[in-house]
């Protein structure tokens, strides 16, 4: 019989890869399941044939990915070679360096908070706990509240509505579950996307097997979520909405003021994942209408491990962790301090260089696009170019294997992120890349995200070494430019 994990998973990969389950799906997936559990190898197409009626011919038109889809989606290994990455391109360096394009993935400490962080090691102070009563721990609860004040600043909100966690993860898990634990008997409707952090996707998965009604809306043709999508999903007994504020993977920029009102004029409380855009853009939650909201350290150039989630004093959530009461009753464990005292640090650097950076990063990622139009001219952009974060540039590349273009980046020292791995049960393609009509098996996307140190010279360096790695890998001969 399939788990629990097993068929959430099903799931997940059937709402990506826009498949309507149906009875033959899991009739196949359950048969496939159980033989691997009991042989320990996937059973082959006569096999499944054989005891399920559903032929190959059948599994092809099913399952995306015909029977590589079956093995991932229930997790058993795939050995096969076919479907593996290409030869990565072999080029000669002159001055390698490392060049970082994966902010969106996490950010370096920046160098005004590492003092913060040695003295904290070093146990010069906030060692001690900030639950007891000694004169240590006061001066650690102490720090806690200036981090804590200084993050509801950059808010402009209450600093007991800021409740630190570890991980943007996690806040991500207490604003969706603590909101909807609070109906645990009633049940009630939920409105989240299908482009959201799988942490938000997750946790709405885990409340629909408990019997929560869940809604995932679609992007329109540019990757957003329109207001209107989110008022017609609107019911009487939603209890939830979950949208994110900036896409990780194309950048993009929900419209969070307008779903914000919308929300408080229904009386629904509005949970933001503003991971992506904590420091990047503008946030008032109370302007906003956002009722919660989560955010994380190392998006910021602060230590990994940290995360928060603000919650607006009108609302309340059921605590995941209960313990010792910390984080106002919302949390308990003894707090992260030297984590917490660099996330606020980090937290008043990153608005007080807002604009500027913007701006900068906006230069930046106006040359690279400057630049791929000479060298690959047949290039897309996947999302609206305007009504997105500058930090932002997911690019698709006729022709090419992501996985086999990352990988061939990595060598001579560039870090991107690719939209897909090159192992065969990392083949389906995101929602909001399929969403925006891209021809995946003819696009391979890489996501290029530049930060604090991002400089002309990083740029230039990736496209001096680009027409060769593409020529090395391109399925076809490409009509782009060797140099400027």
């Amino acid at each position: 019989m399939l788990n629990n994990y097993t068929k959430t998973y099903i799931n997940q990969m059937a709402r990506r890869t826009r498949t309507n389950l149906t009875e033959r799906h899991l009739r196949v997936l359950e048969f496939a399941f159980n033989y691997y559990e009991k042989n320990k190898v996937g059973p082959l197409y006569n096999n499944i044939e054989r005891y399920t009626g559903v032929s190959k011919q059948d599994i092809s038109k099913l399952f995306p990915h015909g029977l590589n889809s079956v093995y991932t989606w229930i997790g058993i290994p795939i050995h096969s070679v076919s479907d593996t990455c290409k030869p990565v391109a072999d080029i000669d360096v002159d001055e390698y360096r490392e060049v970082y394009f994966d902010h969106n993935g996490t950010t370096y400490l920046r160098d005004e908070i590492k003092p913060y962080l040695e003295k904290y090691i070093k146990g010069e102070y906030g060692y001690g706990n900030p639950s007891s009563s000694t004169f240590l721990g006061k001066s650690a609860f102490e720090k806690i509240t200036m981090a804590r004040n200084e993050i509801a600043s950059s808010l402009s909100v209450k600093p007991n509505e800021i409740t630190f966690t570890a991980s943007g993860s996690e806040a991500n898990n207490l604003g969706v579950k603590g909101i909807a634990f609070k109906y645990h008997e009633t049940k009630g409707h939920i409105i989240t996307t299908n482009i959201e952090h799988s942490s938000i996707l997750e946790s709405v998965q885990f409340l629909g097997m408990l019997g929560y009604d869940v809604t995932f809306l679609d992007v329109d043709k540019n990757g957003l979520i329109t207001v209107e999508a989110v008022r017609e999903a609107l019911r009487s007994n939603t209890i939830l909405v979950a949208i994110m504020a900036v896409n990780n993977e194309i950048g993009i920029i929900n419209p969070i003021e307008g779903i914000g009102e919308l929300c408080k004029l229904a009386e629904v409380p509005l949970m933001v994942d503003a991971t992506q855009a904590y420091g990047k853009i503008e946030l008032k939650p109370k302007e906003m209408g956002i009722s919660l909201m989560s955010f994380s350290g190392h998006k910021i150039y602060a230590p990994k491990g940290i995360g928060a989630l603000y919650i607006d004093e009108m609302y309340s959530v059921v605590p995941l962790i209960h313990g010792g009461g910390q984080e106002f009753n919302r949390r308990s464990g003894t707090e992260n301090v030297g984590h917490i005292i660099a996330f606020g640090k980090a937290a008043v650097l990153a608005h007080k260089e807002m604009k500027s950076e913007y701006k900068r990063i906006t230069r930046l990622r106006d040359y690279f696009i400057e630049q791929l139009k000479i060298i690959v001219p047949g290039h897309i952009i996947n999302g609206s170019i305007n009504n997105r974060v500058p930090h932002n540039l997911n690019v698709g590349f006729p022709g090419i294997d992501s996985g086999t273009l990352l990988i061939s980046l990595n060598k001579i020292g560039v870090y991107v992120s690719s939209g897909s791995s090159c192992s065969a049960g990392s083949k389906e393609a995101s929602p909001i890349i399929q969403a925006l009509g891209v021809d995946t098996d003819y696009y391979g996307t890489i996501r290029f995200s530049f930060g604090l140190k991002t400089n002309k010279k990083d740029i230039d360096y990736l496209f001096k070494y680009l027409p060769e790695i593409i020529e090395q890998i391109a399925d076809e001969p490409q009509n782009f430019s060797k140099g400027k």
